[in-house]
């Protein structure tokens, strides 16, 4: 039952036919007993529209997703520091004015963590092989960053990161807002496939091997052994191309579903200040991995 004091939270961007968040969010309401209702606020107007409505109907926070983040943003008077990096935001708090957060980073980040805390160990002389150099990249390495650089402290950082990818100048940024680290390079097709032996963690971003998105995984399957672990934060399908690429060599998976479920995780205790008890989160896994089965 919802009351005058039920809170009211939501997730806007366009489309949003087959969005998850609202399993994710008032699954955690209920488990908590937080008392509040999370919403779909689709709309392909909300740059012409603004944050007035949201604001005047009492809404206490937002979810955003493409194509708002960058506008998302625009709209804050305070942000966190990953936002900033990325001037681009996935989490809105709509309590004391409008305060911008991206937790897509942070999502992946615990998702790696959850797996193996070692594969983003900077004392190993290892190497991390990201795909893609979009805002989920972006947002992935900033918190790499953050994680190798906090552990690493004022000793040598060993373990280096390798970005591949096609667009020179989206790399360009992201080095810059990255501060231009010695332990981020670039790569290319055939050192990668030359050093694979080198690399523990493969982390792919880019859409290639999305539901309805055509194209050629950007790894072979001369590329995986037993001694790698693939994160392809593409889960649907639950198993792309790459996924079962790399599965027939044994490689180890980090579900794609797994950033998703995190970072709206790190949501919900901004949108409620209280901490997610680890039996909730895997109520919520469970409902999420039934709801993805149903979509294949």
């Amino acid at each position: 039952m919802y009351s005058k004091h039920t809170e009211i939270f939501g997730i806007l961007g366009f489309p949003l036919g087959h969005t998850l968040s609202p399993w994710i969010h008032n699954t955690l309401f209920q488990l908590s007993g937080y008392d509040a209702v999370y919403l779909v606020f689709e709309n392909e107007r909300w740059k012409e529209i603004g944050m007035a409505p949201l604001l005047d109907l009492g809404v206490k926070g937002v979810s955003v997703t493409i194509p708002f983040k960058e506008w998302a943003y625009s709209q804050a008077n305070r942000a966190c520091e990953a936002s900033k990096a990325m001037l681009a935001s996935n989490t809105l708090i709509l309590r004391n004015g409008i305060e911008a957060v991206n937790t897509d980073g942070t999502g992946a980040l615990t998702s790696i963590i959850q797996k193996n805390a070692d594969l983003v160990d900077p004392s190993l002389t290892k190497n991390i092989l990201v795909l893609g150099s979009g805002g989920s990249a972006k947002g992935i390495l900033f918190s790499i960053a953050k994680e190798l650089e906090s552990k690493g402290k004022n000793k040598s950082i060993k373990r280096k990161v390798h970005l591949l990818a096609r667009n020179q100048n989206a790399i360009s940024e992201i080095e810059q807002s990255l501060g231009n680290p010695s332990w981020l390079e670039r790569t290319t097709n055939e050192q990668v496939l030359q050093n694979r032996e080198d690399y523990d963690l493969i982390i792919h971003t880019t859409p290639i091997g999305m539901k309805g998105v055509g194209g050629d995984p950007l790894l072979d399957s001369r590329f995986f052994t037993k001694k790698h672990t693939l994160f392809d934060i593409v889960y649907n399908p639950l198993e792309t191309e790459l996924v079962q690429m790399a599965k027939k060599q044994k490689a180890e998976i980090i579900p794609g579903y797994h950033m998703l479920l995190y970072q709206g995780i790190k949501q919900f205790e901004l949108f409620t200040n209280s901490k997610a008890k680890p039996k909730w989160i895997r109520n919520v896994e469970s409902i999420l991995l039934r709801e993805l089965k149903k979509r294949k």
